[in-house]
């Protein structure tokens, strides 16, 4: 039985910019950084505080996918407060969209050094598990 989901790839041109912009500017923990084997690049992992999977920032050249750099995956995180997270990135530089709010909550999308956009969602929007039966 699967049991949970451990990383997801994001190719990057520059492991260590990589792992400075998640750790310094989005505030994530480090949670792996180890020689890789056989030339791929080292074996990097971030996640938010407490979270059960990571990114694994790899590197694009050591695993002959530089064409999917800024490319590896659409991504949704959550936060408690997407406007507060806004104006904190916002003031370090990341790049970064004004609020918006939709049917299933308030968003900013950031965009990674290597191009990666990631979507966060603050929790008052709506998850999965919600269910909207005036759709059924």
């Amino acid at each position: 039985m699967i049991t949970e989901l451990h990383t997801v790839a994001l190719y990057v041109a520059d492991q260590d910019r990589a792992k400075a912009f998640y750790v310094d500017m989005l505030g994530f923990e480090l949670g792996a950084d180890q020689p890789g084997l056989g030339g791929i690049g080292r074996w990097i992992e971030v996640a938010p505080q407490g979270a059960q999977t990571s990114f694994m920032l790899a590197d694009g050249a050591g695993w002959n996918k530089q064409d999917r750099i800024g490319r590896s995956a659409d991504v949704t995180l959550r936060c408690d407060d997407a406007t507060a997270l806004h104006a904190e990135l916002a003031a370090k530089g990341v790049q970064v969209t004004e609020p918006q709010t939709q049917r299933f909550g308030t968003f900013i999308d950031i965009t990674d050094p290597d191009g990666h956009q990631l979507r966060v969602v603050d929790t008052q929007g709506r998850t999965v598990r919600d269910r909207d039966d005036s759709s059924a």
